[in-house]
């Protein structure tokens, strides 16, 4: 039914009139503010991390005391009052329920990352730019006093002022700030405080990016060069997909599966970082995988040159897996990239393709949509990191890969009832 011209004015008019201009005035303040923080925690994330690596490439008799530096990372949550198995997906949480996030944990996730990586841990610094970022949000938000937009409206805006620190920090790290925008919606589950505010996180998504670019400190992704266009391509997409939603749902669901069964077993997160690092220790010594150690983006760029071996995915999945499911502090966004990248490479190979670089670009993207769940933000992370020519060939290994992961996740979640209504019975 059509709503009468004069009708639609006035509700217009209305709504126009209801706004709180302070408040609208407040919101766009903070997020230049965020995107300032988030573009210092970002380029200060980058100099530990990238420094504490080096160092363990110098000295690499490190390897050794990652048992010990991830029995310090914890003690360091517990000095902070923080839970020693705080993740991303509790900040997320956090987020959707309004709930404070501690200023202690920027600190503490900067330092926790630095301790994994010095000991060679096989982790990305990406969680920690979002964890900082929504721990940095809501300290810098206390003076602006934000609520409602709409007058005589009063609503706790914790989550926005979260979510707008962790988008702004992730795009100054990935010089992506549409993609990290909707990244941050997705997490979320388009959370209507979030979602209602997405002009104000594009604003500090931009910022963020801006400082960032101008000093050209963060993960540089080399844009791909696109192949013409042949039928063997569209084969290449669907291989890619394919495969990325079936290891992407493994890498994922192993992760949480290990931490599921550490809490259920163990109850003792040191004895799990301490029993991890002792793995890991062995597995690297005994196979020489010193090259698969840290967050991976050497790997990553050899991988969009065409470099690379048909196994190295399974060797980067493995460890991170190991890392990340037995409590180490740390990401799994840039090893995410680099796995999906071997997986692409791979995937040509098998293929015999020519097409082995732009392949691992697919790859990349793809791998990240399953295991995360964030179908939306992986395709425009893609354009804006490896040029908007791709996003055809995206748009369909992103469909493939993340239609498998829903669909792996349907029938789980079918087993798991059809178990638990036999065992009821």
């Amino acid at each position: 039914m059509k709503v009468p011209e004069h009708q639609a004015t006035s509700r217009l008019q209305t709504g126009v009139a209801s706004l709180d201009i302070s408040q609208v005035g407040r919101h766009f303040a903070f997020a230049v503010v965020a995107g300032v923080l988030g573009a210092l925690a970002s380029i200060t994330l980058c100099l530990v991390v990238n420094g504490v690596y080096s160092l363990f490439l110098a000295y690499r008799f490190l390897l050794f005391l990652i048992p010990v530096t991830g029995i310090l990372s914890l003690l360091l949550y517990r000095a902070c009052s923080l839970p020693l198995t705080l993740s991303t997906e509790d900040v997320v949480a956090h987020i959707q329920h309004e709930r404070a996030v501690s200023g202690k944990l920027a600190p503490a996730i900067l330092l926790g990352t630095a301790l994994t990586i010095i000991g060679g841990g096989s982790v990305g610094k990406e969680a920690a730019a979002l964890q900082m970022g929504a721990s940095l949000g809501q300290v810098s938000a206390k003076p602006f006093k934000l609520s409602s937009l709409r007058r005589n409206q009063r609503r706790d805006l914790t989550g926005f002022a979260a979510a707008c620190g962790m988008a702004s920090c992730f795009s100054a790290l990935f010089f992506a700030p549409l993609g990290s925008a909707v990244f941050v919606l997705e997490m979320s589950r388009f959370d209507k405080a979030v979602a209602h505010r997405l002009p104000a996180i594009l604003v500090g998504c931009f910022v963020g990016f801006a400082i960032s670019k101008t000093v050209n400190i963060g993960d540089y992704i080399p844009a791909a060069v696109v192949p013409s266009f042949a039928p063997e391509l569209i084969v290449q997409c669907v291989v890619v997909g394919v495969a990325c939603g079936v290891f992407g749902t493994l890498f994922a669901r192993g992760i949480k599966g290990a931490r599921a069964l550490l809490a259920k077993r163990v109850h003792n997160p040191y004895i799990g970082v301490v029993a991890g690092g002792l793995i890991f220790i062995a597995l690297v010594l005994c196979f020489d995988w010193i090259g698969f150690t840290g967050t991976g983006s050497a790997l990553l760029l050899n991988a969009l040159q065409g470099q690379g071996a048909t196994a190295d995915f399974a060797i980067k999945l493995l460890l991170t897996m190991l890392c990340l499911g037995f409590g180490f502090k740390g990401g799994e966004i840039m090893p995410m990239f680099t796995i999906g990248s071997l997986l692409g490479l791979s995937c040509a190979m098998w293929l015999g393709s020519a097409d082995v670089a732009f392949c691992a670009a697919l790859g990349l993207v793809a791998f990240f949509g399953a295991a995360s769940k964030c179908p939306l933000a992986a395709v425009l992370i893609g354009c804006e990191t490896l040029g908007w020519l791709c996003a055809p060939y995206l748009v369909v290994v992103v469909a493939l890969s993340f239609a498998l992961r829903a669909a792996f996740d349907k029938v789980s979640a079918a087993i798991m009832r059809r178990f638990g209504s036999l065992s009821e019975s």
